[in-house]
């Protein structure tokens, strides 16, 4: 089968996001021997090393001011994307992040051409104009305030009517799917993200990972692994840190905040993949306390691939790859004092949290596997090819 997959980036240019799910999903699929190619807006010098096998095809990144017209409005980019898809021919076309340079005006186009083409949500992009809690009263104030005068009033009822021409529709997470639902997506599956778990698997004890990272050994580490910000739960990581532990945080953002700690706080910059599986190794748990609609948060499935609990939001997805109380806790991250009173657990209980590690790793091999994953993607694809046939 001929895939080519839409990504307004790639690794290693970012390091997340669904730049990240479209790479392994590409090189799983070639190891399943599809032809595969990716159509993005990476800068050319940051596609990965090994990418001989996958084609890669690039149209120019814009800025991103007009993007929330460009996406639905803008004829060039549509025949940019339109010439790639015409070269490639291929069976099935799959979108993911595609908001700010691939945009969506290209899908009329590849429907008249008997192409089935299928859009993963990894995001609240295509309803909102940036992260949401799902609790607003008013998403269009919201999205006002935030976008000001570069706001497109007919942005997303234009999204709408263009994904409403794809063959399928697919969310991350029910958290997402059902957020989605209530602006005019009731037609979403879910279908929710896998990891290679030959790759996702230390082989590094927690001693060596330390000394590796010149990190104390007999203390509580915990580790936060994402973009330091109010929204990825910053705030509720400084109020509820118990005295004895110590934060281990790998990501961008203004560390000032976190500063505070003194010697309790220990920063790495972004990490490729083979550096964060010694970082899981070198943890007692990884934090995730998110405080807005933190659609799948793969950080949760790569943690628990490695033997390490998860403590995990109530907000977003993260809740439906976390069982409380087997492999990590789901808490309420608005609560400081719960979360508190679960660190405080965690720090007097770290030889009780050893023995989840195999349960963590168990519960990641039956139902977040990068082959379950591919087996429930490539039935999709084959409907969408027999349905349009």
């Amino acid at each position: 089968m001929k895939i080519l997959q839409l990504t307004d980036d790639l690794p290693p240019h970012i390091l997340g996001g669904s730049g990240r799910i479209v790479w392994e999903t590409a090189k799983g699929l070639l190891s399943r021997r599809h032809e595969i190619s990716i159509l993005t807006a990476a800068p050319r010098d940051a596609f990965p090393i090994s990418a001989e096998e996958i084609r890669i095809h690039t149209i120019p990144r814009r800025n991103e001011r007009w993007a929330h017209y460009r996406s639905v409005f803008s004829r060039s980019v549509e025949k940019e994307v339109m010439s790639v898809i015409d070269e490639v021919k291929p069976n099935i076309i799959h979108a993911h992040g595609t908001a700010w340079h691939t945009g969506y005006r290209w899908i009329g186009a590849a429907c008249a051409r008997n192409i089935p083409c299928i859009f993963t949500m990894h995001g609240v992009m295509h309803v909102s104009y940036g992260k949401v809690t799902g609790h607003e009263t008013s998403l269009f104030l919201k999205d006002l305030l935030r976008a000001r005068w570069t706001m497109n009033p007919l942005r997303n009822v234009t999204i709408r009517k263009m994904l409403g021409q794809c063959n399928a529709l697919l969310a991350v997470s029910e958290a997402l799917r059902s957020y989605a639902a209530k602006y005019g997506y009731p037609q979403t599956k879910v279908l929710r993200n896998g990891i290679d778990l030959l790759f996702w698997k230390s082989g590094t004890s927690k001693e060596q990972a330390r000394t590796q990272l010149r990190l104390p050994q007999n203390v509580p580490l915990f580790l936060f692994a994402g973009r330091i910000g109010y929204d990825k739960g910053t705030d509720v990581l400084l109020k509820s840190l118990p005295s004895s532990a110590h934060l281990l945080v790998c990501g961008g953002g203004d560390t000032t905040s976190l500063k505070v700690l003194g010697d309790r706080f220990h920063f790495l910059s972004s990490q490729n993949p083979e550096q964060m599986r010694i970082l899981y190794a070198a943890c007692d748990a990884a934090l995730v306390p998110s405080v807005y609609l933190d659609p799948f948060p793969t950080v949760c499935l790569e943690a628990m691939a490695c033997g390490r609990p998860v403590l995990a939001t109530t907000e977003g997805g993260a809740k439906e790859s976390v069982i409380d109380g087997i492999t990590g806790w789901v808490r309420d991250p608005i609560d400081t004092a719960t979360w508190r009173t679960q660190l405080e657990w965690c720090c007097a209980h770290r030889s009780e949290m050893q023995t989840m590690e195999h349960i963590c790793r168990e519960h990641m091999e039956e139902h977040f596997s990068i082959d379950r994953y591919l087996d429930e993607l490539l039935e999709v694809y084959n409907q969408c090819r027999m349905s349009g046939s």
